[in-house]
């Protein structure tokens, strides 16, 4: 997938936050929402560029995006430095002064923002991303009104951000669903996903949606997606297994327990096999089960292990459930 400028930038910065030692200049990572108004345009000053604020919404008048104004405003010879370096400053004299022109660059720069600052924790309500994920669908409603192919459209605008636009918001609908907004997680729901490409997590999701009315039915979507995709990733079984373990036939259960079993790799995720176990057969007060992964569980914590998947532990665990 190709990213757009803006995008590219965004993504440096949250990259940098998350890796230390990141070989980029420092202007690269610069959050230019933090800098003065003077110190912007000083900055293009220095580039030949001498605007205020007057100047800059007269030239950005013949333009429909910021990108158009960064095209406009300098010559074609210079370098790709320079010119990023310049479209970041106009990029953010324009958000600032022009919000009534939203350009898609604009819109998805401010989307980027918002899901930043909400997965850092910062806002007091989810009112700030509801209200960006509505534009969104409004923006999504608008080009499918037009014409416009639904899974193209979403593309297109998943370029110009630099979260995973599609991740993001299926882990925003689980998160609805596990503090119980069943409504607004499936508005959500019936609202991004014909836009989405159709995926085990999308049908997954559809699944636990149906649970909360009518939980047989959502248990046969399960096991129908298992029985159509035998060869499942281990992250989707952990997924599916902690929805199973609350709200999932004791069959499913199994079988899926199987299925990781078959797959497992490190110890850290059998050490989360045997605590969703051991949560399960809690809630069934099945204690003699419980009680015998229990002891599975302290006995790895004691020490380091190094996972094998001929490890008799393995078979122990396995020979423990009913």
């Amino acid at each position: 997938m190709k990213i757009q400028t803006k995008a590219i930038y965004n993504l440096l910065r949250l990259n940098a936050q998350e890796t230390s030692g990141a070989d980029v200049e420092p202007w690269a990572l610069e959050n230019l929402r933090d800098i003065s108004l003077d110190a912007l345009f000083q900055r293009l000053s220095v580039w030949g560029i001498s605007l205020d604020k007057n100047s800059f919404i007269s030239f950005a008048a013949e333009c429909d995006t910021p990108e158009d104004l960064a095209e406009l405003l300098q010559e074609e010879s210079v370098s790709p430095k320079q010119h990023d370096q310049v479209y970041l400053l106009i990029f953010e004299l324009w958000r600032r002064f022009l919000p009534e022109k939203q350009s898609l660059s604009i819109f998805c720069d401010e989307l980027d923002h918002r899901i930043f600052l909400y997965d850092q924790g910062v806002f007091e309500s989810d009112e700030p991303i509801q209200d960006i994920l509505a534009n969104l669908q409004e923006i999504l409603d608008e080009n499918q009104d037009e014409g416009e192919d639904p899974l193209e459209i979403f593309q297109a605008i998943s370029e110009y951000c630099a979260h995973d636009l599609e991740g993001f918001i299926y882990d925003y609908i689980t998160e609805l669903l596990d503090g119980g907004d069943v409504s607004y997680a499936q508005e959500l729901a019936e609202g991004f996903f014909p836009f989405l490409p159709k995926s085990l997590w999308t049908q997954f999701l559809r699944a636990r949606i149906l649970s909360f009315s009518d939980p047989s039915k959502a248990n046969a979507e399960v096991a129908r997606i298992l029985d159509k995709h035998p060869d499942n990733e281990t992250p989707f079984l952990f997924e599916t297994l902690r929805f199973l373990s609350v709200s999932g036939e004791h069959r499913l259960f199994i079988a899926v327990i199987q299925k990781i079993i078959a797959q497992l790799q490190t110890e850290e995720e059998f050490e989360e096999l045997l605590e969703i176990a051991a949560d399960y057969y809690r809630r069934l007060d099945q204690d003699d089960v419980e009680m015998a992964i229990e002891r599975l569980m302290k006995k790895r914590s004691l020490k380091t292990f190094t996972f094998d998947p001929r490890d008799p532990d393995l078979k122990v665990f396995a020979q423990s459930l009913k």
